[in-house]
């Protein structure tokens, strides 16, 4: 799956919107915000397609850890 700046950006919007409805504790609100946008990057540089050449042909990437 190739990394989708569109995906991100619903889910930063997603994230934004629930934590606006956070009336109780706004630093919970900041964390959870915090931990979501946290996770979603991860998610698209994990699932991001990385193609290169070097002298001896392509280099395959097995894992982003």
């Amino acid at each position: 799956m190739p990394t989708s700046e569109e995906r991100l950006e619903n889910k930063i919007i997603q994230v934004m919107d629930e934590c606006g409805l956070e009336e109780s504790s706004p630093e919970e609100s900041k964390t959870k915000f915090a931990k979501a946008i946290a996770q979603a990057v991860i998610f698209e540089i994990k699932n991001m397609t990385i193609t290169a050449t070097t002298p001896n042909g392509a280099v395959t990437i097995i894992s982003i850890i």
